[in-house]
């Protein structure tokens, strides 16, 4: 005897078509994307993990981001301490020319020397992005005016900075959670005061006779900023290179981060087309077998 459909049967069988339906719809769109789900709802379960993840992502960012505006200001002072230290090497070597019985050209040297004083100076303004970088905190405003400095003509001489024009605040960036790097160089330090005496004392140098004990002290006084600034530029080498690794470590740390991302929103296209073929027959053969318990249908036998 053959077998009929009942209602209830076929309503089972509508209610499985629907969920194939469904099922079948989902995958195509995740073949179609290429992602396990379009918002975290469809994929609730990692929803907390992938939102931890991706915020550590973002921050990283913002390190790497930042620190690379930051390492090109500190470049920026490595390179104008480097031309600072040319200066200071440059008087030295003028400062020897007129040793002895070479003073022939202590006029030219005086003049040189003044110059050499007012392109110091402006190497000390240097400014990025608007911020003077060796002024502390007072990124506003050049960092050094020379309009009010006083002639030093005698011997010994003494420090003075009245043409610094910002602060004593020492420039930091947070390069990671746990790393806070400071890198600041302001205009007043020793370094960059004793070479702006020096060039004082050359440029404003008597002239008949030229006074030896001058000499004597300029000499000394562009030597230690000479070394000095090595110093200082080693320190700004320093920094920029510890800026550097750790911006690669946070670069490094997000390619990590994208791949357990991607591995919690993206799927595997070939398990996900293998799926949907499958999903696809089984819907195939319920809609079969809807048509077939529907030629069957009690009614007929009525």
């Amino acid at each position: 005897m053959e077998r009929v459909a009942t209602y209830n049967h076929q309503n089972q069988l509508v209610q499985y078509m629907l969920k194939a339906q469904a099922q079948v719809a989902a995958e195509q769109v995740r073949s179609a994307t290429g992602l396990n789900a379009t918002d975290y709802k469809g994929i609730a379960s990692d929803s907390g993990r992938l939102v931890n993840l991706e915020s550590h992502y973002k921050r990283l960012e913002q390190y790497v981001d930042e620190g690379e505006v930051v390492n090109g200001r500190i470049q920026s002072m490595y390179d104008a301490v480097g031309g600072m230290s040319d200066l200071t090497s440059r008087l030295s070597a003028l400062i020897t020319g007129l040793q002895g019985n070479n003073a022939a050209g202590v006029e030219g040297v005086t003049a040189e020397a003044g110059q050499l004083m007012q392109e110091f100076a402006a190497l000390l303004n240097t400014q990025q992005e608007g911020r003077y970088l060796f002024a502390g905190g007072r990124t506003d405003q050049p960092a050094v005016d020379l309009s009010g400095t006083t002639a030093q003509t005698t011997v010994p001489s003494t420090a003075d900075t009245a043409y610094y024009q910002g602060d004593q605040t020492v420039a930091h960036f947070q390069a990671a959670d746990d790393l806070i790097l400071s890198y600041g160089v302001t205009a007043d330090q020793p370094a960059f005061e004793k070479a702006l005496r020096a060039f004082n004392l050359i440029a404003n140098l008597q002239t008949d006779p030229v006074d030896t004990d001058v000499l004597a002290e300029a000499t000394k006084l562009a030597s230690d900023s000479t070394d000095a600034l090595a110093v200082t530029q080693a320190k700004l080498g320093a920094s920029s290179a510890s800026l550097e690794r750790t911006i690669d470590r946070h670069v490094d740390e997000q390619l990590v981060l994208q791949s357990h991302v991607d591995d919690i929103r993206s799927v595997d296209l070939a398990e996900s087309t293998t799926r949907l073929s499958q999903l696809q027959a089984s819907l195939e053969a319920t809609m079969s077998l809807m048509k077939i318990l529907e030629e069957n249908n009690l009614s007929k036998y009525l």
